[in-house]
């Protein structure tokens, strides 16, 4: 539960500095969203569990295996995911985002733990300190009123967080998690204490946290 937590944080920091770079007039917009999350203090706190609990560290140690590749390329291959993959793009401004999700591995296993931790951090083990520290470490408030203005001044922006919201994009999401050929890769990730319906809880948690679109 831990990892899968904290590796879904990073995953969507991971993407939305894909995009970033990539998509023409949602760059500035996303670089925003970027600059208010407080990647430091999650790799802390990341770090900090590497240290204590085994499950973190085998998932880590997972994710940085050849094994996670070829279930990650079990999960790129099925065609409810891929429908995912299209959605994004249609509504994200048109641009193909297919290369910027083949990185998404590449950057997560490229991901570094801090070597340090500070102590007041180091004297928080339980779960339940660590699920407070990620989600309180998020600036709802401030992830909130970008998001606002943001659909209010960026017509892409606007397009692209309204097809998040839709029910269609949640439909989508269930369809591939619950999809008969990412059973196996799902299970696998279970398996080394990636929990997929935790990252998909988070996901749409932290999209929620914006406006009811217009």
């Amino acid at each position: 539960m831990a990892f899968s937590t904290s590796v879904s944080v990073i995953l969507l920091i991971s993407a939305i500095s894909c995009w970033s770079t990539a998509f023409g007039g949602l760059r500035e917009d996303l670089k925003d969203f970027v600059a208010l999350v407080p990647r430091r203090r999650i790799g802390f706190i990341a770090a900090r569990y590497y240290i204590f609990d085994p499950k973190f560290r085998q998932a880590v140690e997972f994710v940085r295996s050849d094994e996670f590749i070829t279930t990650w390329q079990q999960v790129r291959a099925a065609p409810d995911f891929v429908n995912i993959i299209n959605y994004v793009t249609e509504y994200g401004s048109g641009y193909d985002i297919t290369t910027l999700v083949d990185s998404l591995p590449t950057r997560l296993r490229a991901y570094q733990l801090s070597r340090t931790v500070p102590v007041e951090l180091m004297l928080r083990r339980d779960l339940t300190t660590f699920l407070w520290d990620i989600l309180q470490s998020l600036p709802r408030t401030r992830i909130y009123s970008l998001m606002a203005q943001k659909s209010r001044q960026s017509p892409e922006f606007a397009k692209l967080y309204k097809a998040l919201r839709d029910k269609e994009f949640k439909e989508l999401v269930q369809r591939a998690r619950h999809s008969r050929q990412l059973q196996g890769p799902i299970k696998k990730l279970s398996q080394k204490s990636i929990n997929v319906d935790e990252i998909l809880q988070i996901l749409f948690e932290v999209i929620s946290w914006g406006p009811q679109p217009s």
